[in-house]
C-alpha cells in the first residue's frame, strides 16, 4: 500500500517532457549550428567592411619634432658669418576630408634657430619663428558637392546588400535542409508505426493460418505464405528502424547535440498543410527567388561601378586656397605666444586642371566597365524570368501534389477496407491466403506512399524560404 502511494506521488510530481516543435527546432539550429553562426559573423563583417570604406573621410592628426645641425657651406646663413646652424622644430596639424569633397587642413609649426660663429646681423644669432595656417581644396567637377562620394556610397551599399544576401541565402538553404531532416524523421517515425502495425497484422494472419492448418482446413503452403509475409515485415522493420536512427542522427547533427546527450522529443504533424507564401519574407509585392534578387543587386552594383569608372576618367578642376601667419621673434616662446598675429600673412589661391587624354587605355577601361554592367544586367533579367517560372511551377506542383494526396488517401481507405474484408473472409474460411497477404502488402504500401507524398509537400512548402517579396 505504501509502495502504491509512493508511486502515485512520484507520478504526480513527474515533470512533463516538452516536445520541440518545428519552429523551436529551427530556432535551435539558428542558435547552435556552427555554419549558421559563421554566416551571421560574415554578415557583421560585411557591414563593418562597408563602414570601413569611409576611411578617407576620417579626421587625422599629425605631430612631429626635429633637430637639425647644418654645417653646409652653402647654407643661407653662411654669408652672415655662421659656421653651423642648429634648429629645433615642432609641428602639429589636423585635417579632414568631408563627404562634400572638401578637404581642410589646419597646421601650426614653430622653430628655434641658433647660428654658431660670428654672425654679422645679430638678429639672426638666435631667433624663433612660428606659423599657423589653414588650407582648403575642393573639386569642382569630379567630386563637386560630394558627387564621387555619393556614387561610391551607392555602389558600396549595393555590393554589401548583395554580399549579405548571399550569406542570407546560404542561411535559408541551411534551414530548408534542416526542415527536410525534421520531416524525414517524422516520415521514418510513421514508417516505423506502419511497419509495426503491418507486422502485427501479419502475425495475426499467421496465427489464423496455423490454426487452420492444424484443423486440416488449409494446406501447409498457406502457412508458409503467411510466414513469408511475417519474415518480410520483420526485415522491413529492421530497415525502417535503421532509417529512423539515421534521421535522428541528422537532427542531432543540425542541433549539434553530442552522442552522450539524449535527443529531445519532437512534435510535428506531417499531414498539416501550410501556404507556401507564409514562409516568404519581405513586404507585399513581387515574389522572386532569392538568387534572382541577388543577381539584381549585383547588376545594380556593377552599373554603379561602371559610373564610377566613367567618373574617374573625367577631367577635374580643383580649387585650392591657403592662409598662414608668419611670426619672427628673438626666441621661440615669443614666436609661439603671438602665433595668431596676421601682421605678415601669406595667402594663396589656385586652380588646378587635370585631364587624361582620350587614348585606347582610357576607352578600354570605360568600355570594359560598361560591358560588365550590361552582362550583369542581362544575367539579372534572365534570373528574373527563371524566378517567375520557378514560382509558378512550385505552386502548380503544390496544387497537383494536393490532388495526389487526396487520391492516395482515398486509395488507402479502400485498401484498409479491403484488408479488413479479406481478414474477415479468411477468418471464416471463405478467402485464400494469397488474397489476404496481397491485400496486406497493398495496404502497407498505400499508407507509406501517402506519407511520402505528404513529405514531398512539406518539402515544397520549405522551398518558400528561398523566395522573397520585393517592391519593384
Amino acid at each position: 500500500m505504501n509502495a502504491l502511494f509512493l508511486g502515485m506521488l512520484l507520478f504526480m510530481w513527474q515533470i512533463p517532457v516538452h516536445a520541440i516543435t518545428l519552429q523551436e527546432y529551427l530556432k535551435g539550429v539558428e542558435k547552435k549550428h556552427k555554419t549558421f553562426q559563421s554566416l551571421d559573423v560574415s554578415i557583421e563583417a560585411s557591414e563593418d567592411r562597408r563602414i570601413a570604406t569611409d576611411i578617407s573621410l576620417v579626421p587625422y592628426l599629425n605631430a612631429g619634432l626635429g633637430y637639425l645641425s647644418d654645417k653646409n657651406p652653402l647654407s643661407q646663413f653662411v654669408l652672415l658669418g655662421a659656421t653651423e646652424t642648429r634648429t629645433n622644430s615642432y609641428n602639429v596639424g589636423i585635417g579632414k576630408k568631408f563627404s562634400s569633397g572638401t578637404t581642410v587642413d589646419l597646421a601650426a609649426s614653430a622653430s628655434d634657430l641658433q647660428n654658431m660663429g660670428t654672425v654679422t646681423d645679430t638678429r639672426f644669432q638666435q631667433f624663433g619663428t612660428s606659423s599657423l595656417g589653414v588650407s582648403l581644396s575642393q573639386s569642382l567637377w569630379k567630386d563637386s558637392f560630394g558627387h564621387a562620394t555619393r556614387l561610391r556610397h551607392q555602389r558600396e551599399d549595393a555590393s554589401t546588400a548583395a554580399e549579405i544576401g548571399t550569406y542570407d541565402l546560404q542561411k535559408k538553404m541551411l534551414l530548408v535542409d534542416a526542415e527536410v531532416a525534421f520531416w524525414n524523421y517524422f516520415l521514418a517515425y510513421e514508417a516505423l508505426r506502419i511497419g509495426k502495425d503491418s507486422l502485427a497484422r501479419a502475425k495475426k494472419i499467421e496465427g489464423w493460418s496455423r490454426r487452420r492448418v492444424s484443423d486440416g482446413v488449409s494446406d501447409r503452403a498457406d502457412l508458409l505464405e503467411t510466414q513469408g509475409l511475417v519474415s518480410v515485415r520483420e526485415l522491413q522493420l529492421v530497415s525502417i528502424q535503421d532509417d529512423l536512427d539515421s534521421a535522428k542522427q541528422k537532427l542531432r547533427d543540425f542541433l549539434e547535440i553530442p552522442a552522450t546527450e539524449p535527443l529531445p522529443s519532437f512534435e510535428g504533424n506531417i499531414s498539416q498543410n501550410r501556404p507556401i507564401s507564409s514562409l516568404i519574407e519581405g513586404k507585399r509585392g513581387r515574389i522572386v527567388a532569392l538568387d534572382a534578387y541577388l543577381a539584381s543587386l549585383q547588376a545594380k552594383a556593377r552599373s554603379l561601378a561602371a559610373k564610377e569608372v566613367q567618373d574617374a576618367y573625367r577631367p577635374d578642376l580643383v580649387l585650392s586656397g591657403a592662409y598662414n601667419t608668419n611670426i619672427f621673434k628673438s626666441d621661440i616662446s615669443g614666436a609661439t605666444s603671438n602665433i595668431s598675429s596676421t601682421e605678415n600673412p601669406t595667402a594663396r589661391v589656385g586652380l588646378n586642371l587635370v585631364y587624361l587624354f582620350d587614348t585606347d587605355v582610357k576607352s578600354a577601361a570605360q568600355s570594359a566597365a560598361r560591358k560588365e554592367a550590361l552582362a550583369s544586367q542581362l544575367q539579372s533579367e534572365r534570373k528574373m524570368l527563371e524566378s517567375d517560372s520557378a514560382w509558378l511551377e512550385l505552386n502548380r506542383r503544390y496544387v497537383e501534389m494536393s490532388r495526389r494526396i487526396e487520391a492516395a488517401d482515398s486509395s488507402l481507405k479502400i485498401q484498409m477496407a479491403r484488408v479488413k474484408a479479406q481478414n474477415d473472409l479468411f477468418n471464416k474460411g471463405r478467402s485464400i491466403t494469397f488474397n489476404v497477404v496481397n491485400a496486406e502488402e497493398d495496404a502497407a504500401a498505400a499508407e507509406l506512399n501517402l506519407y511520402r507524398l505528404r513529405l514531398e509537400q512539406r518539402k515544397m512548402e520549405a522551398q518558400g524560404r528561398l523566395f522573397v517579396s520585393i517592391q519593384e
